[in-house]
């Protein structure tokens, strides 16, 4: 490990290096950097996996041999040394440089939350921000109670109670998205509680941002992390998985998701492209639309919102199921590839996402033969070849908990320990685990199923 220790030491502190390498076109320099060195390791993988490419077709055939050595060791493995060398690359954060906080509107549409939108309103109240937050509450027809609940706290005159019937997610934001007056729109879901200085962040970030930029994503961890097991996986997933993804995709100021959770953007770009889209996976598609126009997206590390997640297998498939839509609803409403103002830097991440149904298909075949096999004595497919794309995700791993930890210490945040034998699981399987539902999932927006909030 000591040359790791000492790769990192010399990104993150040679600030001669940091200075030259990022500058004016510092970004286009690491993404090329990066991209040269994830096709070497496509080329030399190649290469080394052809006997295996043999062996393994000499009892299942050429074309499943050629399928799984792609999108098992392949395909992962050049995503991994992408976002490997995009973090050890990553340019120094700027400080802020503007003084007046700027006044926002935060959007939260309300569907049968009683249980946690006072908590959620609470922690907007808190935040530490000098500029003035307006809250705009979207009842979309609830019927726990949640809607009594709110009119009792309308006394607030920065807080709007907009009442609708039943009409989807999308169309409740855009209907407090008609009563915005301010430069700036945040959203934030009913269950999600905010950090004391995420909205200062968030808007720091988005604000001092280039010109082009319109939207940026908070940072989210997991609120109810110690309720079962499936949480506690989802804790990993957070803070490794999609962390470490928007912290490399904001590099390239191409962010491919500002969740509706809790993100930022500028409200006149917001009305320039009609709002969310009434489909599944609604935010995806707002921010791809965002990117095709020629926008640009970041991500806050340190605008850090904690969030409910399914505490059940069978829920997490359904969220999972309803994420892998969203993707094949943005890659249908939104010409991606047709776009001429979608920047280079976008349309790859895109195109690396396009990979993940057959990944996720080839996961199916891969781990349960592999395993079954092995059972026998043959480690055909759980052979150290197979085991050197683990080892690259592990290295992964690691340096994205090196920078997650980095930036806690820089706004004093502590998190509670995360389950080892969770972390294990999470390596191992959880992305088998959750692959048929995300298989379910794309097949459900292909033959255009129903759609559910």
């Amino acid at each position: 490990m000591e040359w790791f220790s000492f790769l990192v030491s010399f990104f993150n502190n040679n600030h001669h290096f940091s200075k030259n390498f990022i500058g004016y076109n510092g970004v286009i320099k690491m993404f090329f950097i990066s991209v040269i060195f994830a096709m070497l390791y496509f080329i030399c993988a190649l290469f080394i996996n052809i006997s295996w490419i043999n062996d393994i077709a000499c009892s299942f055939g050429y074309f499943l041999a050629v399928y799984l050595v792609t999108f098992i060791a392949l395909i992962p493995g050049f995503n991994f040394v992408f976002m490997f060398i995009s973090l050890l690359c990553d340019k120094k954060e700027k400080k802020d440089c503007k003084q007046k906080e700027e006044d926002v509107t935060v959007l939260i549409p309300v569907y049968n939350s009683k249980k946690y939108i006072a908590e959620t309103i609470y922690s907007i109240k808190k935040q530490k921000y000098c500029g003035n937050i307006y809250i705009n509450i979207i009842d979309d027809g609830s019927i726990d109670g949640s809607l009594e609940l709110l009119k009792s706290m309308k006394e607030d005159p920065k807080i709007t109670l907009i009442e609708s019937k039943h009409i989807g997610k999308a169309k409740a934001l855009n209907k407090g998205l008609a009563c915005v007056n301010t430069d700036y729109t945040i959203t934030v879901d009913s269950d999600t509680i905010l950090h004391p200085l995420a909205i200062r962040n968030i808007m720091n970030k988005l604000v001092n941002s280039n010109k082009n930029t319109v939207a940026t994503a908070g940072c989210l961890f997991v609120k109810n992390a110690k309720k079962s097991f499936t949480t506690k996986l989802q804790e990993w997933d957070y803070t490794l998985g999609i962390f470490g993804v928007k912290l490399i995709q904001s590099n390239y100021n191409s962010t491919l998701v500002a969740q509706g959770a809790f993100s930022a953007y500028k409200t006149e770009q917001l009305k320039e492209i009609g709002g969310w889209q009434d489909c599944t996976g609604e935010d995806i598609v707002l921010t791809w639309e965002l990117l095709s126009r020629g926008y640009e997206t970041n991500f806050s590390k340190n605008a850090i919102a904690f969030t409910e997640v399914p505490e059940s297998l069978s829920n997490l498939g359904k969220q999972r199921k309803r994420w892998a839509r969203g993707m094949i609803g943005a890659f249908e409403n939104v010409k991606i590839l047709t776009s001429k103002k979608l920047n280079f830097k976008s349309k790859f991440l895109i195109c690396l996402n396009a990979f993940f149904p057959f990944i996720d298909f080839a996961l199916l075949i891969f781990v349960p033969l592999g395993l079954i096999l092995l059972a026998f004595g043959n480690p055909l497919l759980i052979s150290w070849i197979s085991l050197l794309v683990l080892l690259l995700g592990m290295s992964l791993c690691l340096l994205v908990e090196i920078r997650r930890k980095n930036m806690l210490k820089d706004i004093e945040c502590k998190l509670e320990k995360r389950s080892f034998f969770a972390f294990i699981v999470y390596v191992l399987l959880y992305a088998f685990i959750l692959a048929p539902y995300c298989l379910i999932g794309y097949i459900s927006e292909l033959i255009n199923s129903k759609k559910e909030w």
